[in-house]
């Protein structure tokens, strides 16, 4: 028998996608964040991270989500970007992040010690330079489903290495959900 957790979606703001930075669980990219200091006449240049190179080179991906489990909820080894480039057409597409790194998560659902409070679900803003563009950082757990609704199916971009994997999440007795009445 499973235990449903229900996730209560969130608006996707700039302070929530703040406090994800600030918890170590993603690198914001937007305006103002990574500005350099360069003179007059000069252009300067600093990686914000380099992928491992055993990973393959950086590709750029589309991601279409039209499913309203979370089954694919994992991890990857290295960072990944979301950029969150949509139109009003798609069905509404949530974004579930774990609110601890994957070894942490493991020991919670080892313990029976999860619940709703260790995950934030995100209403997915699309185009917001505030927050549509990050980094989701290394062995962060996190997972993508659509609401009920008309449309198309949601889609975005992700940079990672072209050798990433996903490792899913092995819930056991649990079974992670998204509240409806909270998703429409």
């Amino acid at each position: 028998m499973s235990t449903t957790i229900e996730l209560a979606p969130i608006d996707m703001t700039p302070s929530v996608m703040q406090d994800l930075e600030e918890r170590g669980l993603i690198i914001r990219l937007a305006p103002r964040r990574h500005e350099l200091p360069a003179a007059p006449g000069e252009t300067l240049w600093e990686p914000i991270y380099d992928s491992a190179e055993a990973l393959g080179p950086h590709r750029l991906i589309t991601v279409s989500v039209n499913k309203t489990t979370l089954d694919e909820f994992g991890t990857h080894v290295d960072n990944e970007e979301f950029l969150l480039i949509g139109d009003a057409s798609m069905k509404p597409l949530y974004l579930v992040v774990a609110l601890c790194q994957k070894e942490d998560l493991v020991g919670k659902i080892a313990r029976k010690a999860i619940s709703a409070d260790d995950f934030v679900c995100l209403r997915v803003r699309y185009n917001d330079p505030e927050v549509s563009f990050f980094t989701m950082l290394a062995e962060v757990p996190h997972g993508e489903a659509v609401g009920e609704a008309d449309g198309r199916p949601a889609t975005f971009y992700v940079t990672e290495p072209r050798d990433l994997d996903t490792e899913i999440a092995d819930f056991g007795p649990y079974d992670l959900r998204i509240r409806v009445d909270a998703a429409s």
